[in-house]
């Protein structure tokens, strides 16, 4: 602005206009303002024609990414501030930035992660405890989700809740929650989104329990805020209060399966808070993937990877250029999601392994040419399956000191319960620390799994086991012509 001011004798409006135009990159406004500069350096300065279009050349390129001293200042202070808020209040500071991301569930599990890498626990909404926004709780130690964050339940639902539970004590269970507060606000819709996300976990009762009771809940509370509005008691007041226990109480019915309250808590809160139904496969996806859904984005192209996670969508449809049907998988594992284009004949060999909650390990080629890393497969398994396909070796590491004849029949006995073809060694740990590796015959190879893993580690101690991983991988598929580009809907 400065520069156009002095230069081309431009007033500071008009000025502000310029610096509008180069930072929106408006070519038909840039170029009448490039005219006006010219025209303006040569009446105010006698600037040449030539000299005049390089300064404003020179002005174009620095609006393409230069900030004025004033702006960076500004930049520098807000870092250096939020650094020391993280730094010295990391609870506040995460809370309040979950608040502000509170819609965008991608951001809000970016920063659930970072706070638990600092050790700092994201607890579910609870009703007895969330405010309205993310908040500290307890003793400041740990993140309480905000019940204004779950999906289905307004602004002024939580207030009441906020306000009911303010004036009395906790809630203690469903029909103590619908009897404080205004079931006109509180209604089902809203009960339902707080037992199926976890608000509601600290009353009695389970969360299929209190499911089953809200409909009678609710009908309690309205008939007794009715007798309330008309001062109307009843004669047998005491009796129906020493049988409310009997009467208004949440039945003992066993809990949903573990799938389903993790489906509903992503479902209502955006991503899993109380676990994640990749939990049972940490073990899996750590040791025979080669990348994740985050390293899988610094993949060169066609670089062959092995990958791994929960399927939890699959789009399917009919190619427009060779008129054959085609599936789009979306994958996810624990630090995000990836997606797997299946096509021609792959689409034939592993189109039935693609269903929504089955997990899947992905061997094939990486493409990141858009916002969400592409796979292309050259082979798909279920994920259980990849100890059998991708152990080179399996060792059972055994202290030689604690060893008698009976535990090595035991040995023998869980070796020949596992038959395979992957070979077999003994580690034999000496009493002085050195290893002795005793590789078994082919009548004791076994078949990787986890199963064996589970038992060998129950019967000689945690550890026991030990999985040699193949990370060989294939070659990228011989193009059979030119890849063209896709539109990211198998339509290319």
């Amino acid at each position: 602005m400065k520069a156009a001011q002095v230069l081309a004798g431009y007033t500071l409006g008009a000025a502000d206009l310029l610096r509008r135009a180069m930072g929106k990159k408006k070519v038909e406004v840039m170029q009448e303002h490039r005219e006006q500069f010219v025209q303006g350096c040569a009446e105010h300065n006698n600037i040449s024609k030539r000299k005049a279009n390089e300064i404003f050349d020179l002005l174009e390129k620095f609006a393409g990414y230069g900030f004025n001293k004033s702006h960076a200042a500004a930049y520098a202070v807000v870092a250096y501030q939020t650094a020391y808020l993280k730094a010295h209040f990391p609870v506040e500071f995460l809370a309040a930035n979950m608040t502000n991301d509170m819609a965008d569930t991608a951001k809000l599990g970016v920063l659930t992660d970072e706070a638990r890498s600092l050790g700092i626990e994201v607890l579910p909404p609870d009703v007895n405890e969330s405010r309205v926004l993310f908040a500290p709780a307890r003793d400041g130690s740990l993140i309480r989700f905000g019940l204004a964050a779950i999906k289905g339940v307004g602004g002024i639902a939580v207030e009441e809740i906020i306000k009911a539970r303010e004036t009395g004590e906790p809630f203690a269970d469903l029909f103590d929650l619908c009897d404080r507060c205004d079931t006109r606000t509180v209604n089902r819709k809203v009960l339902e989104a707080l037992i199926k996300s976890g608000a509601c976990d600290s009353l009695a009762g389970t969360r299929a329990g209190q499911f089953s009771v809200i409909d009678r809940a609710l009908a309690k509370a309205s008939s007794q805020a009715r007798d309330r509005e008309s001062g109307q008691t009843s004669l047998f007041g005491a009796f129906e209060e020493s049988s409310k226990s009997m009467q208004d109480t949440v039945p003992d019915i066993a809990e949903w399966e573990r799938e389903d309250i993790l489906a509903a808590e992503k479902e209502l809160l955006g991503f899993y808070v109380s676990g994640h139904p990749l939990d049972p496969y940490r073990e899996l996806l750590g040791q025979y993937c080669l990348h994740d859904s985050e390293t899988v984005k610094a993949l060169e192209s066609r670089k062959v990877t092995r990958v791994g996670g929960l399927i939890t969508a699959v789009q399917r449809g009919i190619s427009r250029r060779t008129n054959k049907p085609y599936a789009i998988a979306t994958v996810e594992d624990l630090n995000g999601s990836f997606q797997v284009l299946c096509m021609n004949e792959n689409y034939d060999k592993y189109q039935g392994l693609l269903e929504v909650n089955k997990t899947a390990l992905i061997i094939g080629e990486a493409n990141n040419s858009e916002n969400t890393p592409k796979i292309f497969p050259q082979e798909i398994i279920a994920l259980e399956e990849a100890p059998a396909k991708f152990t080179g070796q399996v060792h059972f590491r055994l202290n030689s000191h604690e060893l008698g004849p009976e535990k090595m029949d035991h040995i023998h006995g869980l070796a020949t319960s596992h038959p395979g073809r992957c070979p077999l060694y003994l580690c034999f740990k000496q009493q002085d620390g050195r290893l002795v590796f005793i590789e078994t015959s082919e009548q004791l190879f076994v078949r990787p799994s986890e199963q064996l893993r589970n038992e060998v580690n129950e019967m000689l101690g945690p550890d026991s086991y030990y999985a040699k991983v193949d990370t060989t991988l294939p070659e990228p598929a011989k193009r059979q012509w030119p890849r063209k580009e896709t539109n990211g809907n198998g339509g290319e």
